[in-house]
Protein backbone atom coordinates (compact mmCIF):
# COMPACT_ATOMS: atom_id res chain seq x y z
CA UNK A 1 0.00 0.00 0.00
CA UNK A 2 1.33 3.46 -0.97
CA UNK A 3 0.32 7.07 -0.21
CA UNK A 4 1.22 10.14 -2.30
CA UNK A 5 0.78 13.89 -1.67
CA UNK A 6 -0.36 15.57 -4.90
CA UNK A 7 0.74 19.18 -4.27
CA UNK A 8 -1.38 19.92 -1.20
CA UNK A 9 -0.81 23.27 0.53
CA UNK A 10 -1.11 22.09 4.16
CA UNK A 11 0.75 18.81 3.69
CA UNK A 12 0.23 15.09 4.28
CA UNK A 13 1.90 13.41 7.27
CA UNK A 14 2.69 9.73 7.98
CA UNK A 15 3.72 9.02 11.58
CA UNK A 16 4.26 12.80 12.05
CA UNK A 17 6.61 13.01 9.04
CA UNK A 18 5.61 15.32 6.16
CA UNK A 19 5.78 13.69 2.74
CA UNK A 20 6.70 16.84 0.77
CA UNK A 21 7.01 20.62 0.96
CA UNK A 22 4.01 22.90 0.40
CA UNK A 23 2.55 22.70 -3.13
CA UNK A 24 5.06 20.02 -4.15
CA UNK A 25 4.24 16.49 -5.23
CA UNK A 26 5.78 13.77 -3.10
CA UNK A 27 7.09 10.38 -4.23
CA UNK A 28 4.91 7.37 -3.31
CA UNK A 29 5.40 6.44 0.36
CA UNK A 30 4.75 2.90 1.56
CA UNK A 31 2.28 2.73 4.45
CA UNK A 32 1.53 -0.18 6.77
CA UNK A 33 -1.33 -1.21 8.97
CA UNK A 34 -1.21 0.78 12.19
CA UNK A 35 0.45 3.89 10.70
CA UNK A 36 -0.96 7.28 11.81
CA UNK A 37 -1.94 9.45 8.83
CA UNK A 38 -2.70 13.19 9.04
CA UNK A 39 -4.14 15.25 6.20
CA UNK A 40 -3.43 19.00 6.57
CA UNK A 41 -3.06 21.04 9.76
CA UNK A 42 -5.48 22.99 11.94
CA UNK A 43 -6.27 26.36 10.31
CA UNK A 44 -7.56 29.34 12.33
CA UNK A 45 -9.93 31.74 10.56
CA UNK A 46 -9.23 35.09 12.26
CA UNK A 47 -12.34 36.87 10.96
CA UNK A 48 -14.74 34.43 12.63
CA UNK A 49 -12.33 32.89 15.21
CA UNK A 50 -13.10 29.44 13.80
CA UNK A 51 -10.63 26.55 13.83
CA UNK A 52 -10.81 24.16 10.89
CA UNK A 53 -9.36 20.91 12.16
CA UNK A 54 -7.18 18.49 10.26
CA UNK A 55 -7.96 14.81 9.65
CA UNK A 56 -6.02 12.25 11.72
CA UNK A 57 -6.62 8.50 11.33
CA UNK A 58 -4.98 5.16 12.12
CA UNK A 59 -4.72 2.92 9.07
CA UNK A 60 -6.14 -0.60 9.06
CA UNK A 61 -5.08 -2.27 5.81
CA UNK A 62 -6.31 -5.69 4.68
CA UNK A 63 -5.07 -7.95 1.93
CA UNK A 64 -7.41 -9.52 -0.67
CA UNK A 65 -7.51 -12.75 1.36
CA UNK A 66 -8.97 -10.84 4.34
CA UNK A 67 -5.82 -10.86 6.46
CA UNK A 68 -4.49 -7.64 7.94
CA UNK A 69 -1.37 -6.25 6.27
CA UNK A 70 1.93 -6.14 8.10
CA UNK A 71 2.34 -3.53 10.80
CA UNK A 72 5.00 -0.84 10.66
CA UNK A 73 7.84 -1.38 13.17
CA UNK A 74 7.75 2.34 14.02
CA UNK A 75 4.16 2.09 15.24
CA UNK A 76 4.42 -1.15 17.15
CA UNK A 77 2.14 -1.05 20.16
CA UNK A 78 3.81 -1.66 23.52
CA UNK A 79 1.47 -2.53 26.38
CA UNK A 80 1.88 0.17 29.00
CA UNK A 81 -0.12 1.50 31.87
CA UNK A 82 -3.18 3.65 31.08
CA UNK A 83 -1.46 6.79 32.38
CA UNK A 84 1.49 6.26 30.04
CA UNK A 85 -0.76 5.74 27.00
CA UNK A 86 -2.65 8.95 27.77
CA UNK A 87 0.63 10.83 28.13
CA UNK A 88 1.80 9.50 24.77
CA UNK A 89 -1.40 10.73 23.14
CA UNK A 90 -0.99 14.16 24.74
CA UNK A 91 2.61 14.30 23.57
CA UNK A 92 1.48 13.51 20.04
CA UNK A 93 -1.16 16.26 20.18
CA UNK A 94 1.39 18.73 21.50
CA UNK A 95 3.72 17.76 18.70
CA UNK A 96 0.93 18.55 16.25
CA UNK A 97 0.29 21.90 17.94
CA UNK A 98 3.96 22.81 17.79
CA UNK A 99 4.15 21.82 14.16
CA UNK A 100 1.10 23.95 13.44
CA UNK A 101 2.65 26.88 15.35
CA UNK A 102 5.85 26.55 13.33
CA UNK A 103 3.80 26.46 10.15
CA UNK A 104 1.94 29.61 11.15
CA UNK A 105 5.18 31.28 12.17
CA UNK A 106 6.54 30.54 8.71
CA UNK A 107 3.40 32.08 7.19
CA UNK A 108 3.84 35.16 9.39
CA UNK A 109 7.46 35.48 8.31
CA UNK A 110 6.35 35.33 4.68
CA UNK A 111 3.71 38.00 5.35
CA UNK A 112 6.29 40.22 7.08
CA UNK A 113 8.63 39.78 4.12
CA UNK A 114 5.82 40.82 1.76
CA UNK A 115 5.03 43.84 3.95
CA UNK A 116 8.65 44.88 3.93
CA UNK A 117 8.71 44.68 0.14
CA UNK A 118 5.52 46.75 -0.11
CA UNK A 119 6.93 49.36 2.30
CA UNK A 120 10.11 49.53 0.21
CA UNK A 121 8.06 49.98 -2.97
CA UNK A 122 6.02 52.68 -1.25
CA UNK A 123 9.23 54.44 -0.20
CA UNK A 124 10.47 54.33 -3.79
CA UNK A 125 7.19 55.80 -5.05
CA UNK A 126 7.39 58.53 -2.39
CA UNK A 127 10.93 59.38 -3.55
CA UNK A 128 9.68 59.61 -7.10
CA UNK A 129 6.89 61.96 -5.94
CA UNK A 130 9.35 64.20 -4.15
CA UNK A 131 11.51 64.32 -7.25
CA UNK A 132 8.44 65.32 -9.29
CA UNK A 133 7.69 68.12 -6.82
CA UNK A 134 11.27 69.34 -7.12
CA UNK A 135 10.97 69.31 -10.90
CA UNK A 136 7.74 71.26 -10.60
CA UNK A 137 9.47 73.90 -8.46
CA UNK A 138 12.24 74.10 -11.00
CA UNK A 139 9.70 74.66 -13.77
CA UNK A 140 7.96 77.40 -11.81
CA UNK A 141 11.31 79.03 -11.12
CA UNK A 142 12.12 78.84 -14.81
CA UNK A 143 8.83 80.49 -15.66
CA UNK A 144 9.49 83.32 -13.22
CA UNK A 145 12.96 83.78 -14.69
CA UNK A 146 11.58 83.96 -18.21
CA UNK A 147 8.96 86.51 -17.14
CA UNK A 148 11.69 88.66 -15.60
CA UNK A 149 13.73 88.40 -18.75
CA UNK A 150 10.65 89.33 -20.73
CA UNK A 151 10.10 92.45 -18.69
CA UNK A 152 13.77 93.41 -19.07
CA UNK A 153 13.82 92.82 -22.82
CA UNK A 154 10.49 94.61 -23.30
CA UNK A 155 12.15 97.94 -22.76
CA UNK A 156 14.53 97.48 -25.74
CA UNK A 157 12.27 95.82 -28.36
CA UNK A 158 9.45 96.99 -30.57
CA UNK A 159 5.84 96.54 -29.54
CA UNK A 160 5.13 93.96 -32.29
CA UNK A 161 8.05 91.79 -31.39
CA UNK A 162 7.20 92.20 -27.76
CA UNK A 163 3.71 90.89 -28.37
CA UNK A 164 5.07 87.85 -30.19
CA UNK A 165 7.51 87.11 -27.38
CA UNK A 166 4.79 87.57 -24.80
CA UNK A 167 2.46 85.20 -26.62
CA UNK A 168 5.25 82.67 -27.00
CA UNK A 169 6.17 82.94 -23.36
CA UNK A 170 2.52 82.69 -22.40
CA UNK A 171 2.20 79.50 -24.41
CA UNK A 172 5.34 78.09 -22.79
CA UNK A 173 4.00 79.12 -19.42
CA UNK A 174 0.67 77.41 -20.08
CA UNK A 175 2.46 74.25 -21.24
CA UNK A 176 4.68 74.23 -18.17
CA UNK A 177 1.72 74.88 -15.88
CA UNK A 178 -0.35 72.12 -17.50
CA UNK A 179 2.58 69.71 -17.26
CA UNK A 180 3.20 70.72 -13.66
CA UNK A 181 -0.49 70.35 -12.74
CA UNK A 182 -0.68 66.93 -14.42
CA UNK A 183 2.50 65.86 -12.70
CA UNK A 184 1.20 67.20 -9.40
CA UNK A 185 -2.12 65.40 -9.89
CA UNK A 186 -0.34 62.11 -10.56
CA UNK A 187 1.94 62.65 -7.59
CA UNK A 188 -0.99 63.39 -5.28
CA UNK A 189 -2.88 60.37 -6.57
CA UNK A 190 0.15 58.14 -6.09
CA UNK A 191 0.67 59.63 -2.65
CA UNK A 192 -2.94 58.93 -1.63
CA UNK A 193 -2.63 55.39 -2.99
CA UNK A 194 0.62 54.93 -1.11
CA UNK A 195 -0.98 56.25 2.10
CA UNK A 196 -3.91 53.86 1.66
CA UNK A 197 -1.55 50.93 1.11
CA UNK A 198 0.51 51.95 4.13
CA UNK A 199 -2.64 52.06 6.27
CA UNK A 200 -3.69 48.64 5.02
CA UNK A 201 -0.20 47.32 5.64
CA UNK A 202 -0.17 48.83 9.14
CA UNK A 203 -3.52 47.17 9.90
CA UNK A 204 -2.29 43.88 8.49
CA UNK A 205 0.96 44.23 10.43
CA UNK A 206 -0.97 44.94 13.63
CA UNK A 207 -3.16 41.88 13.07
CA UNK A 208 -0.09 39.83 12.27
CA UNK A 209 1.67 41.02 15.42
CA UNK A 210 -1.41 40.19 17.51
CA UNK A 211 -1.61 36.75 15.96
CA UNK A 212 2.12 36.26 16.44
CA UNK A 213 1.82 37.31 20.10
CA UNK A 214 -1.08 34.92 20.57
CA UNK A 215 0.87 32.10 18.95
CA UNK A 216 3.91 32.85 21.10
CA UNK A 217 1.79 32.71 24.24
CA UNK A 218 0.21 29.46 23.05
CA UNK A 219 3.65 28.11 22.23
CA UNK A 220 4.93 29.01 25.71
CA UNK A 221 1.93 27.28 27.29
CA UNK A 222 2.53 24.21 25.14
CA UNK A 223 6.19 24.21 26.13
CA UNK A 224 5.19 24.31 29.79
CA UNK A 225 2.74 21.46 29.19
CA UNK A 226 5.49 19.53 27.40
CA UNK A 227 7.80 20.02 30.39
CA UNK A 228 5.09 18.75 32.73
CA UNK A 229 4.43 15.80 30.45
CA UNK A 230 8.13 15.07 30.25
CA UNK A 231 8.27 15.05 34.04
CA UNK A 232 5.28 12.68 34.08
CA UNK A 233 6.95 10.55 31.45
CA UNK A 234 10.13 10.45 33.56
CA UNK A 235 8.09 9.42 36.60
CA UNK A 236 6.34 6.77 34.51
CA UNK A 237 9.70 5.49 33.29
CA UNK A 238 10.90 5.22 36.89
CA UNK A 239 7.68 3.46 37.82
CA UNK A 240 8.07 1.12 34.85
CA UNK A 241 11.68 0.45 35.88
CA UNK A 242 10.59 -0.37 39.43
CA UNK A 243 7.77 -2.57 38.17
CA UNK A 244 10.22 -4.27 35.81
CA UNK A 245 12.56 -4.99 38.72
CA UNK A 246 9.68 -6.33 40.79
CA UNK A 247 8.57 -8.43 37.84
CA UNK A 248 12.08 -9.83 37.48
CA UNK A 249 12.15 -10.63 41.20
CA UNK A 250 8.76 -12.33 40.93
CA UNK A 251 9.94 -14.27 37.88
CA UNK A 252 13.09 -15.35 39.75
CA UNK A 253 10.98 -16.45 42.72
CA UNK A 254 8.65 -18.25 40.36
CA UNK A 255 11.58 -20.01 38.71
CA UNK A 256 12.96 -20.97 42.13
CA UNK A 257 9.55 -22.30 43.19
CA UNK A 258 9.21 -24.07 39.89
CA UNK A 259 12.64 -25.64 40.40
CA UNK A 260 11.74 -26.65 43.96
CA UNK A 261 8.43 -28.05 42.76
CA UNK A 262 10.26 -29.98 40.08
CA UNK A 263 12.64 -31.46 42.66
CA UNK A 264 9.78 -32.28 45.01
CA UNK A 265 7.84 -33.79 42.13
CA UNK A 266 10.83 -35.92 41.17
CA UNK A 267 11.21 -37.04 44.82
CA UNK A 268 7.50 -37.86 45.04
CA UNK A 269 7.65 -39.76 41.77
CA UNK A 270 10.63 -41.77 43.07
CA UNK A 271 8.79 -42.45 46.35
CA UNK A 272 5.68 -43.43 44.42
CA UNK A 273 7.74 -45.78 42.26
CA UNK A 274 9.25 -47.40 45.36
CA UNK A 275 5.80 -47.71 46.90
CA UNK A 276 4.50 -49.31 43.70
CA UNK A 277 7.35 -51.80 43.82
CA UNK A 278 6.65 -52.54 47.50
CA UNK A 279 2.98 -52.86 46.64
CA UNK A 280 3.79 -55.39 43.94
CA UNK A 281 5.98 -57.34 46.39
CA UNK A 282 3.20 -57.27 49.02
CA UNK A 283 0.66 -58.29 46.39
CA UNK A 284 2.89 -61.24 45.50
CA UNK A 285 3.25 -62.19 49.17
CA UNK A 286 -0.51 -61.85 49.68
CA UNK A 287 -1.17 -64.13 46.71
CA UNK A 288 1.33 -66.64 48.08
CA UNK A 289 -0.26 -66.46 51.55
CA UNK A 290 -3.71 -66.92 49.99
CA UNK A 291 -2.46 -70.01 48.18
CA UNK A 292 -0.90 -71.36 51.37
CA UNK A 293 -4.12 -70.56 53.21
CA UNK A 294 -6.20 -72.40 50.63
CA UNK A 295 -3.83 -75.36 50.77
CA UNK A 296 -4.00 -75.37 54.55
CA UNK A 297 -7.79 -75.30 54.39
CA UNK A 298 -7.78 -78.28 52.04
CA UNK A 299 -5.40 -80.13 54.35
CA UNK A 300 -7.57 -79.22 57.33
CA UNK A 301 -10.65 -80.42 55.52
CA UNK A 302 -8.86 -83.62 54.60
CA UNK A 303 -7.72 -84.06 58.17
CA UNK A 304 -11.29 -83.52 59.42
CA UNK A 305 -12.53 -86.28 57.01
CA UNK A 306 -9.82 -88.68 58.09
CA UNK A 307 -10.69 -88.06 61.75
CA UNK A 308 -14.31 -89.05 61.16
CA UNK A 309 -13.27 -92.27 59.44
CA UNK A 310 -10.86 -93.00 62.22
CA UNK A 311 -13.55 -92.48 64.83
CA UNK A 312 -15.90 -94.75 62.92
CA UNK A 313 -13.26 -97.43 62.73
CA UNK A 314 -12.55 -97.08 66.43
CA UNK A 315 -16.24 -97.28 67.16
CA UNK A 316 -16.70 -100.35 65.00
CA UNK A 317 -13.66 -101.90 66.53
CA UNK A 318 -14.88 -101.32 70.08
CA UNK A 319 -18.35 -102.60 69.24
CA UNK A 320 -16.97 -105.73 67.68
CA UNK A 321 -14.73 -106.21 70.67
CA UNK A 322 -17.69 -105.89 73.05
CA UNK A 323 -19.70 -108.46 71.14
CA UNK A 324 -16.74 -110.74 71.25
CA UNK A 325 -16.43 -110.34 75.00
CA UNK A 326 -20.13 -110.83 75.46
CA UNK A 327 -20.03 -114.06 73.55
CA UNK A 328 -17.16 -115.32 75.65
CA UNK A 329 -19.03 -114.51 78.81
CA UNK A 330 -21.85 -116.72 77.74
Amino acid sequence: FYLQDTKSSNGTFVNNQRLSKSSEESPPREVCSGDIVQFGVDVVENSRKVVHGCIVATLKLYLPDGKEAKASPTTAVVPLSPETSISSQELYQLSQYLQEALHREQILENKLGTLQKVVANTQDESDIGWKALIEEDRLLSRIETLESQLQTCGKNVTEEKLKDDVLKLQEDKDKYQMAAKESLRKILQEKLEAIRKVQELENSLSNTENESSHLLEANQKKEQEILLLLEKASEHEKEISNLTKKLQEVEEKYLDLQSQNAEEKLTLENNAEEMRKEEQILSTKIEALKAENDFAKEQLSAMKGNKAVLLLLVYNYNLHHLFFLFDNLK
